[in-house]
């Protein structure tokens, strides 16, 4: 996956302000007919229209007008920098601006606060103007490394499938329209750690940009499909802010990058499937499992609930009294069969067909044209969010008219508008392409 940061695409009526940003200077577009201030910079002036149009440069100060920490659910690429402030200012010069806030921690940015333009070079051609608090004793001391190094483990930053250690991520099936992500700890039972949360989190979000693939399929490698968090990483919990992160960052992540793949996603389970494990099944589309895997919710067991989605999702995704039991026993061996009656999975097969019925179905499903069945995921989501019938009924004719007019499906549709006479010259030319086969 490219971790390239995106750099600004200079137009010809932008390149001024791109050019003074590597000389250290903002520039505002002014109308010399109405004198209007403009930005972002604009090939008309969008008050009278007027091409009339000079530079004139800012002061460079501002006040924040409002802002937001972004502590998750970004891009990879940028990953590296969370948490961030993306905040709005108003210019000396009267244009409010959209921008990032620098070199100062999160707690001191406040609505109001003067602040000046400093600017981050991001390729040879611009500079990015983002703001510092005018006042210095705001400023981040970037003398001390451990206030400036990042956040962020070094790999997640460099993820490549061919890099990925604690999974595996393989495209294939007829016409390479299936990708295979597979839980590859079985020395540990699948256990989730943070390599493993990252990898999931990229993998999802890879394949989410290949078109010709419409199913994903995951699974665990070995005896397990998954028993949750890597007992190694709980002492690292023990501090407030750690396990926050470990459910907002890391778990947040990975059910979102499942539930926003926008392919069908369809869970193996295989052995066990406990706790963190059943959480991460519970964000896929389709859950299947042999007999012989037991399944079950056991954080009460330690005084916690489950913290990935297992407490607001299994009451969604069966009778809720029965999603009472599971979290309030703590079991862990309740069987594929129980959960199957309890309301819980798909498909059950027995173990020795699991194989078999299993690759029926992806081959099934798989068979689809992905648009569509990206389209009838989305529809069925927004459905099921608790919407009333006339929203949800809005969403599908909508689905189904934005299906109707892709690309592929007009060219079907061709066939339909055609002439009696094309028609029938259309079903010659077919017919002696058959013949000439035989």
């Amino acid at each position: 996956m490219d971790t390239q940061k995106p750099t600004p695409v200079i137009q010809p009526w932008t390149k001024e302000f791109w050019k003074a940003t590597q000389q250290g200077k903002l520039l505002v577009q002014h109308c010399k007919d109405c004198n209007s201030k403009i930005f972002f910079p604009k090939k008309v002036c969008p008050e009278c229209w007027s091409e009339n149009l000079n530079w004139i440069e800012s002061t460079g100060k501002a006040k924040v007008y409002t802002y937001t920490e972004m502590i998750d659910m970004v891009e990879p690429k940028f990953m590296a920098d969370l948490p961030y402030i993306i905040a709005m200012v108003d210019l000396d010069e009267g244009i409010r601006m959209t921008t990032r806030i620098v070199n100062c921690k999160s707690e001191d940015v406040a609505i109001g606060m003067d602040v000046e333009v400093v600017f981050q070079e991001i390729s040879p051609e611009c500079s990015l103007p983002v703001f510092q608090p005018t006042d210095i004793s705001l400023r981040i001391k970037t003398t001390d490394p451990k206030e400036t190094e990042t956040k962020v483990p070094e790999f997640e930053t460099r993820l490549q499938p061919e890099n990925y250690q604690a999974i595996q991520y393989e495209i294939g099936g007829k016409n390479n329209v299936v990708c295979f992500i597979t839980l590859n700890r079985p020395d540990k039972y699948n256990a989730i750690n943070r390599r493993m949360a990252a990898e999931l989190i990229d993998a999802f979000r890879r394949v989410r940009e290949i078109p010709a693939v419409g199913v994903v399929v995951l699974t665990g490698a070995g005896k397990a499909f998954c028993t949750g968090g890597d007992l190694e990483i709980f002492p690292s919990l023990a501090g407030h802010q750690n396990s926050l992160n470990w459910l907002s960052h890391e778990g947040l992540d990975v059910q979102r990058a499942i539930t926003s793949c926008e392919k069908v996603v369809i869970c193996k389970i295989n052995g066990h499937c406990l706790a963190g494990g059943l959480e991460i099944a519970l964000a896929c589309d389709l859950l299947y499992a042999g007999e012989s895997a037991k399944m079950g919710t056991t954080e009460i067991n330690m005084g916690i609930l489950p913290g990935w989605g297992g407490t607001a999702r299994l009451p969604r995704s069966m009778p809720i009294f029965r999603a009472r039991e599971i979290i309030f026993s703590g079991r862990k061996d309740y069987t594929a069969r129980e959960m199957y009656d309890m309301g819980l999975l798909t498909r059950v097969f027995k173990d020795d067909e699991f194989e078999f019925q299993f690759e029926k179905v992806v081959n099934n499903i798989a068979s689809k044209k992905p648009i569509a069945l990206r389209m009838g995921k989305e529809i069925m989501a927004r459905s099921v969010d608790g919407c009333d019938i006339e929203t949800a009924l809005a969403v599908e004719r909508n689905g189904i008219q934005w299906l109707t007019y892709s690309p592929d499906i007009q060219s079907v549709m061709d066939q339909f508008r055609a002439s009696p006479d094309q028609l029938t010259q259309q079903q010659k030319q077919q017919n002696i392409r058959s013949d000439a086969k035989k």
